[in-house]
Formats: C-alpha cells, structure tokens, sequence
C-alpha cells in the first residue's frame, strides 16, 4: 500500500509533464498557410482576420496576385489551404495532388465574364478578334463555352493568354478585343468601356470556387483545419447581421466604394453550410457539373484522362463543419 503511494503521485507528474509537452506542441504549430487570389467570393476570409473570428495564431492568409500563382504554390505545397476554381481542382487532382475540397466558398452567377470593346456588337461578332484568357483552365474553359455560344471554333479567334491583373491595360493600349476574366477585373473593364458578351450566368452550376486542403494537412491538423472551415462560416453569418460594416470594410480592402463592391458580388452566390453538405456533404450535388467539367476538359485536351472528384470529398463533413 505505502510503496502504491509513493509511486502514484510520480505517475501523476509524469502524466502531467507530458500533457503540458503536447499543450506545448500545440500552441508552437505553426498557422496553416492559406493562398488566395484577388476575388470578392474570397473576401470574408481577410474579414474573418481583421473581426478576430481567424486569427494569426489560426491561419496566415497570402493574397497571391493572379490565380496560376495560387495553384502553383499549393501544388508545391508552399500553401496548406488554397482557395481554388474547381477546374483547377480537378487539374490538380489528374497530377496526382492528394487533396480535400473544405467548402465551396462561392458559385459564380455573371461574375466570370466576357467583356468586349464596343466596336464588337454580339458574340458572332468575335470571329476574327483578338481574346485576351486567363493562364489557368477556366479561361479555356470559358473560351470554349463562348465559342460554343458564338458557333464559332478556335481557328476563328486569336487567343492571347494574358494574367487576369494585365486586362485592364490591354484594354487601354487596344492590344485585344475581348477579353475572358472575373472581379474585381470585369467591373474595372466595364469602368473603361468594356460590354459584357457572355457571362456565368448563361452557364449557371458550372464555375465554382473551392476552398481546398492537401489530405495529409487535413490528417494531420484536422482540427485547426476545421477551424478554418466553421470561421469561414461564422464570418457569413457577420456579414449577413451586419451587411453596412461588412461591406463597407472589405470595398477599403478592396479599393472600392460599398456599393461598387455590393454590384462585384451581384453575379455570385455564397452557399452556407447546410447548401455546402448537400455541394461536398452527403448530398455531393457538386459530382455531376464537376464531371461535366471534367469531360469538357477531357476533350478540349486539359485532362489526359478523366478524373474522379468524389475522391477528394470529405466522408464526415458534417462533423467538420460542426453542422
């Protein structure tokens, strides 16, 4: 009995030091890194920073200055998290990235877009003009939906693949005739002169922004991971109980007034969690426009072969999200 005694409270202790060693660890993890891209679907993630509901210690957000940029550091992993199109997804999924789609951030209603100068009246008129694309799969996807639109094929537009932050010069010095991008871009083109030809909205359920993780991130820090996830969530939930302060804090982020950012964001729809469960959850409503993508891609020559996006659902979302 006297010798159960004398070893309890050293069994105790050591128990003791070792939790703290494992608190330790946890307050040393470092932030996941988060790369993203200009875009005002991806917006409430720096408004979940600067309200407190993401903090430093949570995650570290990179805005990266074009889209490419944001694919290529996740796919060498110098990002944890990315906020990416679901095309690009789907490429990074055909190069063997094991990754995890977290949440559909946005699905895009007008806010991806062809805009064009005005001498080019209608979409037939586009033969024979010059198109300026993004360098990233959902411009020649866009390209191909549009020409689909126009009944028109590759040989009769000159494509020029340009980065989304170049347009707006391009526009001003007359080196493209139309040009395929998305906000905040679309509306600085329209402030040139720019008409839209062709938008998302003519293609509704078929561009998606994704947020996604690399799976041995979401195995190994799951819950800081989800974190991200419920924060993003919460910062919805901000922004629809107080929409003035909400807006009028991310157009300063953004350069713009309030109401120019509220006319960037007509054209895209923010799902909530209970439309993210039936997207990625257990509904998986997301399968088949991401496999009508994928054969899209598939035959446009963006894919060698095609792709399963089931395999980068989350079985238990549901728990993830705290739903």
């Amino acid at each position: 009995m006297k010798s159960f005694a004398t070893r309890a409270p050293i069994s105790w202790l050591l128990l003791a030091v070792v939790m703290l060693l494992a608190a330790c660890d946890r307050v040393h993890e470092p932030p996941l890194r988060v790369a993203s891209s200009p875009w005002p679907g991806y917006e409430p993630l720096y408004l979940a920073q600067e309200i407190g509901y993401l903090t430093e210690r949570d995650a570290q957000l990179f805005e990266l200055p074009s889209s490419d940029i944001t694919l290529e550091s996740f796919r060498n992993h110098s990002a944890d998290i990315a906020t990416l199109t679901l095309d690009e997804t789907l490429d990074l999924l055909h190069s063997g990235v094991r990754l995890r789609i977290l949440m559909v951030m946005d699905v895009s209603n007008g806010a991806d877009a062809v805009m064009a100068s005005p001498g080019v009246k209608s979409l037939a008129g586009l033969k024979g003009k010059r198109i300026a694309i993004l360098n990233i799969p959902l411009g020649v996807y866009m390209l191909s939906r549009t020409l689909d639109a126009a009944k028109l094929t590759r040989k009769d537009v000159k494509v020029i693949p340009s980065a989304e932050s170049k347009h707006e010069e391009m526009y001003r010095q007359g080196r493209a005739d139309a040009f395929i991008t998305f906000e905040p871009f679309k509306t600085r083109l329209a402030a040139q002169g720019a008409q839209v030809l062709f938008d998302s909205s003519d293609i509704p359920n078929e561009v998606f922004d994704l947020m996604v993780v690399h799976e041995d991130v979401f195995v190994a820090r799951r819950a800081g991971v989800c974190n991200v996830a419920r924060q993003w969530l919460r910062t919805l939930d901000y922004m629809e109980q107080s929409p003035q302060p909400a807006a009028a804090s991310i157009a300063k982020r953004l350069g713009v007034t309030p109401q120019e950012y509220r006319t960037m964001v007509q054209g895209i729809k923010t799902p909530s969690g209970a439309e993210n469960l039936e997207l990625i959850g257990s509904g998986r409503g997301i399968l088949q426009p991401a496999r009508r993508l994928g054969a899209v891609m598939l035959e446009e020559g963006q894919l060698k072969h095609s792709v399963d996006p089931a395999s980068a659902l989350i079985p238990d979302l549901q728990a993830c999200l705290g739903y």
